[in-house]
Order: structure tokens, then sequence, then C-alpha cells
């Protein structure tokens, strides 16, 4: 098992139904993971996981990771009434609305995340 900070993903095409990530890691390391639709994880998160196929530098994340990832999803502020994929969603499209937004000027992805995040308390209040 190994663990790893995610820096860069990058989705790769699709395989049996499944979506192919690429995820690059803080120690270089980059690894394919396969995914139901989106890859549950974002960068800047760390996640453990296991390499599947060293030679394809293929890897899946680990059962306990979607636990917690479950579990760090239920925000204390946001109504009971979103279940954990809304957030997923939710937070996706703020992100998105943040880069959108941010795209004509000059700011690091701190400064997205932040107007991401200040749109998703806005929107869960």
């Amino acid at each position: 098992m190994k663990t790893g900070k995610i820096t860069h993903l990058e989705p790769n095409g699709l395989w049996n139904g499944l979506t192919k990530y690429k995820v690059t890691f803080a120690d270089g390391n980059q690894y394919t993971f396969f995914a139901k639709g989106n890859f549950k994880f974002a960068v800047g998160e760390t996640i453990s996981y296991e390499v599947t196929n060293e030679e394809y530098r293929n890897a899946k994340v680990s059962a306990d990771e979607y636990k917690k990832e479950t579990q760090t999803n239920t925000t204390p502020n946001v109504s009971t009434s979103f279940v954990s994929k809304d957030i997923l969603i939710i937070r996706q499209t703020c992100i998105k609305a943040a880069a959108d937004f941010n795209a004509r000027r000059a700011v690091g992805s701190d400064e997205i995340i932040k107007d991401a995040q200040l749109m998703f308390d806005w929107v869960t209040k």
C-alpha cells in the first residue's frame, strides 16, 4: 500500500465502461486509475492506493479511502437532504465556476479553490 498527494489529475479515455484517469503524485509517480464516472478524489488530496500492475502503471484506491471520502463529504452545515453524490456535484460545479471566473486573471490554483469554497459554502447554507 502506498500513500501520495495528488498533484495532477487527467481523464485518459475509456476502458470496459470505466473512465481512465492518469494521476500524478507529489513524489513524481504517475499511475492510471479506473473509475465509474468521475474520479472521486481531487488535486491536493492525499490518498492510499495499491499498485495493481507495475508494468502498465495501473493502481487502485484502497477501499478505506472511499469510506473516508464519504465521511468527509458530510459537512456539518450542509442540509441532511444532500447525499454524498449531491455534494460531489456541487463541489465540481463550484470549482468549474471558479475556474471560469478566474480564467482571464493570472491567479494560482489556491485562489481558484478559495473562490470555489466560497461558492460551495453559499450554495450549501
